[in-house]
């Protein structure tokens, strides 16, 4: 089985994630606290992180495509540049989900790729990968390439460390038995570390 996207109407992902899982299909809907203000003063409320986008697990046969598609408040299955169904991969979805019940406080940001790239080393998002673009700020950016959003993680700065790109983008969690920490910082990169007080 593998993961597809479910694009809807607007404010209409709560409800087009219950009807689907009414159908016994695997499905995931992704949510972001936010603050919001209302009649007794500012409340923290869920909301989508990926508005008009809910996630499902299924074996897309032709029957399959029409059931989810016909589902009240979908409006397509989202398609990649050649008009293939779009398949989001199993450690995106992971990712996604370690984000979500982190704790750590959540915002969408535009697509971005450039950066001093880090490792989370300490907390719940311990072996996550980000970027980070102003160095007078830890804020770790983790991008999610299929559907091109960057997630903005609120964390401490002593909670991580410089990488590598190669390690960054290269390294897996089960390389040489380790939980894909590494703790020196790469050539070029001390100043960075030091700024953070690492």
């Amino acid at each position: 089985m593998k993961w597809y996207v479910l694009f809807t109407q607007y404010h209409h992902e709560r409800a087009v994630y219950e009807r689907v899982m009414r159908k016994y299909f695997q499905s995931y809907l992704p949510l972001a606290a936010v603050w919001q203000n209302s009649k007794r003063g500012l409340r923290q409320v869920a909301t989508p992180l990926f508005p008009r986008y809910v996630f499902r697990r299924c074996h897309l046969a032709m029957c399959t495509h029409v059931e989810l598609i016909s589902t009240p408040g979908v409006v397509w299955l989202q398609e990649d540049s050649q008009g293939w169904s779009l398949i989001v991969p199993d450690e995106e979805i992971q990712r996604l989900r370690r984000l979500g019940d982190s704790g750590c406080p959540l915002r969408r940001t535009a697509y971005r790729l450039h950066g001093s790239h880090v490792q989370v080393v300490q907390g719940p998002l311990r072996g996550i990968c980000g970027i980070i673009q102003d160095e007078a700020r830890t804020t770790p950016l983790v991008s999610i390439h299929l559907l091109q959003p960057t997630i903005a993680v609120e964390i401490s700065g002593t909670q991580v460390i410089a990488a590598s790109t190669w390690f960054t983008e290269a390294r897996r969690p089960s390389d040489h038995g380790s939980p894909g920490v590494r703790h020196t910082i790469p050539s070029g990169q001390g100043s960075y570390a030091r700024s953070c007080s690492y």
